[in-house]
């Protein structure tokens, strides 16, 4: 894979909303290009806001990660357990084939989702919180991507601002350094698996 280093803006980032209407999506970032839930992908970040209670999309062969970002969370019932997720930066991950049902605690909120193709590729990811002026160097991956939550950071000479995201294709250096107040990101790392010889 040859190198290559892609800034996503917060206003380039598409917003869908849920057939349901119970909520909007905002894809911040998914491979490979072009990509959706419907044709598959490798994987897929993006940021939800639900608005109201109501099921999780079924997604045969993802796994899921999702992180509290804001308001005061949801109560989910995951094949007959109960789950709640009402801590700011709150992270819970699950299977896509799970039954899932969820319902507001208190209003609104917004959700950040990481999903992943089991069979395709392995993700290692979490959340950062940096002090101002602070370096944080990314371990080289097939595929790495940071996603700034809140404060401003400079990753590979860009500025990015709070919903904006740097995606890394290759084995170039990835140092990421906030600018002058504490930072918060989602820092991805994917690797390809490999595919299970013949016969």
């Amino acid at each position: 894979m040859s190198d290559s280093t892609v800034v996503i803006r917060l206003g380039e980032q598409p917003i869908t909303a849920w057939r349901n209407g119970g909520g909007s999506t905002r894809q911040i970032a998914i491979d490979p290009a072009g990509a959706d839930l419907a044709t598959g992908f490798r994987w897929r970040v993006s940021c939800a806001q639900v608005a109201s209670d109501g099921p999780f999309s079924v997604l045969p062969g993802v796994d899921r990660s999702l992180w509290l970002l804001r308001g005061n969370g949801m109560r989910l019932v995951v094949d007959g357990r109960d789950v709640v997720i009402d801590r700011p930066w709150q992270r819970f991950d699950f299977a896509g084939e799970a039954t899932v049902a969820a319902r507001l605690v208190d209003g609104p909120c917004e959700d950040l989702n990481l999903m992943t193709a089991r069979e395709k590729v392995a993700a290692e990811a979490r959340l950062e919180t940096l002090r101002a002026h602070e370096t944080l160097g990314v371990p080289v991956s097939e595929q790495r991507l940071v996603v700034v939550l809140a404060g401003r950071a400079d990753a590979c000479g860009a500025v990015l601002d709070p919903g904006d995201a740097l995606r890394l294709d290759g084995g170039g250096d990835l140092m990421v350094r906030t600018i002058a107040e504490p930072c918060r990101l989602l820092v991805a790392r994917f690797t390809g698996r490999l595919a299970a010889p013949a016969g």
